[in-house]
């Protein structure tokens, strides 16, 4: 008894308390690192977010687990699952499985924040759409977190020099890229000296992966003459396990310094989002229907109490017309029988006065 009351505090309330503590300090870190770079001359990076709100993340992931957890499973067996994360956290730390510190850490903890989504929805009585929803939108955060840790941990970036014509590699990249043309032109109305208000270098590629050709497409480098500043447009290429971004950083003649990053696992976090999206659609439209299922069932109560007391109204007042029946019958009988008597009466007087007369 003792040991069950010391584990009381894993409950409900505590599990959503240090939820919204984890919320508030992953809002903090953001909010810091957005005012940062306001008041002071630095630039912020990836890393310096990644590095402060990784661990937050990781106890948003394993109390998303206790949470679904707790309805069905003792305060010591939710003790002792977390005691087994945390053991295989420290070996695939140790062992280096995946080659990369933050993702070796990162899995157990979101595999067993997976395998507790799909065990609350084994355990559900009645699959409906009420109680799957919330699940939907579970799965989809956990997409999220493993597309988050995977893409910004194993993503490979660089940038090549590339000639008119020629095959430019990345080092570490499966994917290889050519120039196939480079060409200038003046866009918008003259400005100044110039012709337009911008010149635009078009640099059409070919995206390799191997020998294989992937796509074709273009991007430009942009100089503006009226806002005095230079940017570049981007290509993206989507698969089903990673995203590959090309930019072009700089162009000279005939050569171009093109930039390319390619992210796997992003896509598991545009489906995270779009999960996450589709389980607050259909988790409001179980909310509406079963509001007007509510309403329909107490408008048809309230029709039967009125059915009912009419019933009983009508019952009522049969029984009044039943009752004053049986009394205006009791009174013409009562009526009935006193001149009955009376009548009698009468008779034995002129009786008896007609015998008087004769004596």
């Amino acid at each position: 008894m003792k040991s069950t009351k010391s584990l009381e505090f894993i409950n409900n309330h505590n599990a959503m308390l240090a939820t919204i503590i984890m919320f508030s300090v992953l809002f903090m870190i953001l909010i810091i690192g957005m005012l940062i770079p306001l008041f002071a001359d630095v630039t912020l990076d990836a890393g310096w977010f990644n590095n402060r709100t990784m661990l937050p993340t990781l106890l948003l992931a394993l109390l998303l687990g206790v949470c679904l957890l707790i309805p069905d499973v003792s305060p010591t067996k939710i003790l002792v699952l977390l005691a087994i994360v945390v053991v295989k956290t420290a070996l695939f730390d140790e062992l280096s499985i995946c080659h990369n510190a933050a993702i070796d850490v990162a899995v157990p903890v979101l595999l067993f924040a997976a395998l507790a989504v799909v065990y609350r929805v084994l355990r559900l009585p009645k699959l409906t759409l009420r109680s799957v929803s919330p699940h939907i939108i579970h799965i989809g955060i956990v997409l999220i977190l493993i597309g988050i840790v995977v893409s910004t941990n194993m993503r490979i970036d660089g940038s090549t020099v590339i000639q008119n014509g020629e095959f430019g590699d990345y080092t570490g990249q499966p994917y290889s890229v050519k120039v196939t043309g480079i060409s200038n032109q003046y866009e918008g109305a003259p400005y100044d000296e110039h012709p337009g208000s911008s010149y635009v270098t078009l640099i059409d590629f070919e995206l390799y992966k191997g020998d294989a050709l992937i796509d074709r497409d273009a991007v430009k480098f942009i100089t503006d003459y009226k806002w005095g500043q230079s940017y570049a447009t981007n290509y993206v290429h989507r698969s089903l396990t990673e995203e590959v971004f090309i930019t072009t950083k700089m162009v000279e003649g005939d050569y171009a310094n093109l930039y390319m990053r390619t992210a796997p696992w992003i896509t598991a976090v545009w489906g995270g989002i779009l999960l996450m999206s589709l389980g607050i659609v259909l988790l409001m439209y179980s909310v509406k229907i079963g509001k007007e299922g509510a309403k329909a069932a107490e408008t048809i109560k309230e029709r039967e109490k009125e059915a009912k007391k009419d019933k009983s109204e009508k019952r009522g007042k049969r029984g009044k017309r039943e009752r004053s029946g049986k009394s205006e019958d009791k009174s013409e009988d009562k009526r009935g029988g006193k001149d009955g008597i009376d009548g009698r009466y009468e008779d034995l007087l002129q009786k008896e006065l007609s015998e008087l007369k004769a004596r």
